[in-house]
């Protein structure tokens, strides 16, 4: 690679910055107080949690859903980046952007026992007169919450295949396998797999981590008494009884624990995939029959699974839209008795003024978050050496719940009140590290020599940047923009914890309203949870449109 252009004083200190407040000072912060808190702890109440009712039962589905969605998360879209998905990236963006929040409500009118897939078969065959006791999807359990997290994580590992095929030589591995007797779907799975399980080290564990440490969606969808092993933390965080503080401070140390205990199982996972395949090739062993079924099997969901993810988008927002404008919808009707926009004006009132805060929110969040993620990129491009990506990925890489935890102890111990400022701070940490992601591996594919030429033509360096390499990488940068964004809206813990009532956005009253079981306001809340980041998306789609017919008509 060429070094184009020089390492400046100000992009040094400006990176230092930016790892020093998105990185090394909210793991400080996370971890001093925790230090601190341990001073307090005594057998006495370490045998109390342990005593804990649900205990045993809360971990076990906190292990389950975070070892068994990721998994099989990461094989659909394996299995489906075999049929060439590079065409069908365009649909990513639109998935991605899509807060998980806003797509378990929308699943939930769906594929509830009184959701719209029963009351259209009631409809259609007379079925059902009364709800069933147990639905496609119960509205809480672990099942439903499993896979409305599998279905929502596959886009983002389809996205990280991709950028990751452009650095293996895949279709060589495919004819060298060919050549070899083997078909191409055997090549996919035997050569360029091992390959893609190695390069999604880090996405994987991103993945892991957030199914086992995400609070708003468990508590809307997931099971109750116990709940999953992050919800049963959050809410002893949430009690004002001194033994519960304890207990949440023990709890997201076990927390921490599971993490690291699935992280080290998901390094074990791409070893034992590469172990059976040599054990496969030594032995030259049949495969038995039950896993080449499971394999058809997993290639044909493969097939289906963008028409189908397409369908449920589709559904989700209808349904939403429906919900948000029904005046009365009583089962088994298939459509409520009458439309109305009473619901939209009556709470207008009050959800301007979230929508106002989380756009701000948002706004500033991703803009800072891609700006540092560029700042971090454009430096070890210039200093041709990048730091380990892991380290970049902190932010995703630690469950969220004791991190946050950990700032909320240390604004605390600081004295320091709940404040705007500090929400934004912590949206700002989570933002970073998927820009970061998404724009990382543009950015070390862009060839620098172009910038070498710039400055060979007599342009500045920093000319150089803004003539030559953001026009080219506009594309990237403005969707890495957008999913920055839609992280922001997302957020529930940090805008909780940090912002103690006095902060409140689209998200955490959609998750209020959730308990109270009103479903057009919370189809209105949904709704316009997953219209921001999708009029963002728009937006930047426009733009680079425009960009593309001024560079054609050039």
């Amino acid at each position: 690679m060429a070094r184009a252009l020089p390492v400046s004083t100000t992009l040094h200190a400006t990176a230092g910055l930016c790892l020093a407040f998105l990185l090394l000072v909210p793991v400080m912060i996370a971890l001093w107080p925790y230090v601190g808190q341990m001073v307090g702890l005594n057998p006495e109440v370490v045998s109390q949690f342990v005593r804990s009712p649900g205990l045993a039962s809360a971990i076990g589905y906190s292990l389950l859903l975070a070892t068994v969605a990721p998994l099989l998360a990461c094989y659909v879209a394996v299995a489906f980046s075999f049929h060439g998905a590079r065409r069908l990236l365009g649909w990513l963006a639109p998935l991605l952007s899509i807060p998980h929040l806003a797509f378990a409500v929308g699943v939930l009118f769906l594929f509830s026992p009184t959701g719209w897939l029963v009351r259209g078969l009631h409809s259609l065959f007379g079925v059902f007169d009364t709800p069933p006791a147990s639905g496609l999807l119960a509205d809480r359990s672990l099942f439903t919450l499993l896979w409305v997290l599998l279905l929502k994580e596959i886009p983002f590992l389809l996205l990280m295949i991709q950028s990751a095929l452009t650095q293996i030589p895949a279709e060589r591995y495919l004819q060298a396998g060919q050549t070899l007797g083997h078909s191409r779907l055997a090549s996919w799975w035997q050569l360029v797999v091992p390959e893609l399980l190695t390069r999604l080290r880090l996405p994987m564990a991103a993945v892991v981590v957030y199914t086992l440490s995400v609070v708003d969606v468990p508590l809307l969808i997931g099971p109750n008494l116990p709940g999953v092993w992050a919800q049963q933390v959050f809410q002893w965080q949430q009690d004002f009884a001194s033994e519960s503080a304890y207990s949440a401070l023990l709890g997201s140390l076990v927390l921490l624990m599971l993490a690291l205990a699935l992280l080290w199982l998901n390094r074990q996972h791409e070893r034992l995939y590469a172990g059976l395949l040599r054990w496969h090739r030594r032995t030259d062993a049949k495969m038995p029959v039950g896993l080449s079924t499971l394999g058809r099997l997993l290639q044909s969901v493969a097939r289906l699974w963008l028409p189908l993810m397409a369908v449920f988008a589709l559904g989700v927002t209808v349904a939403l839209i429906v919900w948000s404008l029904a005046a009365n919808w009583f089962y088994p009707d298939l459509l409520p008795g009458a439309f109305s926009l009473n619901t939209w004006r009556s709470e207008w009132p009050f959800l301007a003024p979230l929508l106002w805060q989380t756009v701000g929110l948002a706004l500033i969040s991703a803009s800072v978050g891609l700006v540092a993620a560029l700042v971090c990129l454009e430096y070890q491009a210039r200093r041709e050496w990048y730091w380990p990506q892991w380290l970049l990925l902190l932010g995703l890489l630690l469950p969220q719940l004791p991190l946050v935890m950990g700032w909320q102890f240390g604004l605390s111990a600081l004295r320091l009140n709940p404040h705007w400022g500090w929400v934004l701070w912590a949206h700002c940490v989570f933002t970073f590290p998927y820009a970061y992601l998404m724009l990382s591996g543009d950015y070390r594919r862009f060839n620098r020599r172009w910038l070498l030429a710039g400055q060979s033509l007599g342009y500045s360096a920093p000319a150089c940047w803004f003539r030559i390499l953001l026009p080219i990488l506009k594309q990237p940068i403005l969707y890495a923009w957008v999913i920055a964004f839609s992280v922001s809206v997302a957020q529930y813990l940090p805008t909780q914890l940090l912002g103690a009532g006095r902060v409140v956005t689209i998200t955490t009253e959609a998750v209020n309203i959730g308990s109270g079981g009103d479903r057009r306001l919370l189809g209105l809340y949904a709704l316009w949870q997953m219209l921001l980041p999708l009029a963002l998306l728009l937006l930047a789609a426009l733009i680079n449109r425009r960009t593309r017919q001024r560079c054609a008509s050039l």
